[in-house]
């Protein structure tokens, strides 16, 4: 069994990453591993809920004694991503390029709560507890760094795959990044928008764009430089 503490303790760190500064929190060791515990316990059944076009934070093992979530090797996913990028962008002649307007912080406890009670996963009430008892010690929405965090933001996205694929929209999400391709990339980002609305999420309106003629990403274009 994984100790709980009543009040989490956090501390928050402050670093700067092409351009921008992000915080990212800090667990206290005990809280740290319930995190981990409880998500692994969870890993199976939120993976079984990702659509292929999901290529970033996939869980590649998991495991109660100890705790453990490990995550596919970053590059490695990378790869993957600018492959399919590649591909899709060949077959296409425009495409919408989108993310979620602060993803981690808008997430928040309920969200994730009510996210895992209708995948039927049974930690839901337990996530939800220890994220708002993060809430209270002023984490907002997701703490930022953990791979368990990382796991739950799939999970909370997943019905929006699932809305895209639904209106036969082909689209690669790389965390809060979506690649948007279809005949009209416009209506694309429309479905995008409510299908975030549907989970309280709004899209980054000022990343938003679409791109009439992205034969630039046909020839090595890294996944970095789509995300400028």
């Amino acid at each position: 069994m994984v100790a709980t503490t009543s009040v989490p303790r956090v501390r928050f760190v402050r670093v700067r990453q092409a351009g921008t500064e992000r915080s990212f929190a800090l667990l206290d060791p005990q809280t740290r591993v319930r995190y981990v515990h409880l998500v692994a316990r969870s890993a199976d059944a939120i993976e079984t809920q990702l659509s292929p076009a999901v290529l970033a934070n996939r869980v590649a093992a998991s495991g109660l004694d100890p705790p453990e979530l490990r995550l596919r090797p970053w590059r490695l996913e990378r790869r993957l991503f600018a492959a399919r990028l590649a591909d899709l962008v060949s077959r296409r002649g425009a495409i919408a390029f989108a993310d979620v307007r602060r993803c981690y912080a808008s997430i928040s406890p309920s969200m994730v709560g009510r996210t895992l009670r209708l995948a039927g996963i049974g930690t839901a009430r337990d996530i939800e507890d220890l994220l708002t008892a993060l809430q209270h010690v002023g984490v907002r929405g997701l703490p930022v760094g953990p791979d368990a965090s990382a796991v739950l933001a799939n999970a909370v996205l997943a019905p929006v795959d699932r809305a895209l694929r639904e209106a036969g929209i082909d689209h690669l999400r790389w965390v809060d990044d979506v690649v948007l391709s279809g005949p009209d990339p416009e209506a694309a980002v429309s479905t995008l928008r409510r299908a975030l609305g549907r989970i309280d999420l709004r899209l980054n309106e000022r990343k938003t764009r679409i791109v009439l003629d992205p034969a630039s990403l046909r020839t090595g274009a890294s996944v970095s430089a789509w995300r400028r």
